[in-house]
């Protein structure tokens, strides 16, 4: 009786080890795919608004063991970011899969990596970010933020060159935001804000303004400034030139 119940213990683990060396082999081995170009720190820049010619190749490789397929490439706005007026705008229309696209639909074998383009096109001033997102077929989609920051000229060089002129006072900026009308910078923390109106059509003179401890005070005529920001002439200024031509 005593080796009738060794014989039953014995098959039942046998059975048991069977069915787990069954169940591995059912499985494939686990294949990592991960981003590897360009680093996760990367940033399309400061971009004029409307502006196509930036662009980035975003690779993926596969490090594992078994072949995978990924689905298409896309963009969306699925993030969480903070909420202030120095946070970043969650804009998927402005980066896009451009016609270069190698990895949508396409399947990997261990080692190989494909390369898709994504432009990031600004729709307005301040800081963009979206989600890109490379779907992998059976597993978990790799994922990456995107950033830039749309510009528009000349306000840009009007607030480059206020903070260049006020070093002091303007000091520790926020990226470029926009608080309709006015596209803006902060300082101090926020205490002092510095904001153009944006291009809209109307019959008195665009102004620039200073928002000082909730308080909106008109500085001048945002000709004036552009003048000065903007000096010498249109065909060779550059934002970062004083008035005296350095």
């Amino acid at each position: 009786m005593r080796t009738h119940r060794s014989l039953f213990r014995f098959r039942s683990i046998g059975a048991a080890v069977a069915l787990c060396a069954l169940s591995a082999a059912a499985v494939p081995a686990l294949a990592q795919v991960v981003i590897t170009d360009p680093p996760p720190e990367h940033n399309f820049g400061p971009i004029a608004v409307g502006e196509t010619y930036a662009a980035q190749y975003f690779s993926v490789f596969n490090q594992g063991s078994a072949a995978v397929t990924l689905g298409q490439v896309g963009v969306d706005g699925y993030l969480t970011v903070c909420s202030g007026q120095a946070c970043p705008s969650i804009a998927p229309a402005d980066f896009r899969v451009q016609g270069s696209d190698g990895c949508s639909g396409h399947t990997l074998q261990p080692g190989q990596g494909c390369s898709t383009l994504v432009g990031f096109v600004p729709t307005a001033p301040g800081a963009r970010v979206a989600r890109l997102v490379f779907p992998v077929q059976g597993s978990v989609s790799v994922e990456r933020t995107v950033a830039g920051t749309g510009v528009s000229q000349p306000l840009e060089c009007v607030l480059d060159w206020a903070q260049r002129s006020f070093p002091d006072l303007l000091s520790a900026p926020t990226p470029t935001l926009v608080v309709s009308p006015f596209v803006a910078r902060c300082y101090q923390g926020g205490a002092l804000c510095i904001g153009a109106e944006t291009a809209v059509p109307t019959t008195a003179p665009a102004s620039v303004y200073a928002l000082q401890n909730g308080q909106l005070a008109r500085l001048g005529l945002l000709s004036d400034f552009a003048a000065a920001a903007t000096w010498p002439a249109p065909s060779t200024r550059r934002c970062n030139q004083t008035a005296d031509g350095s």
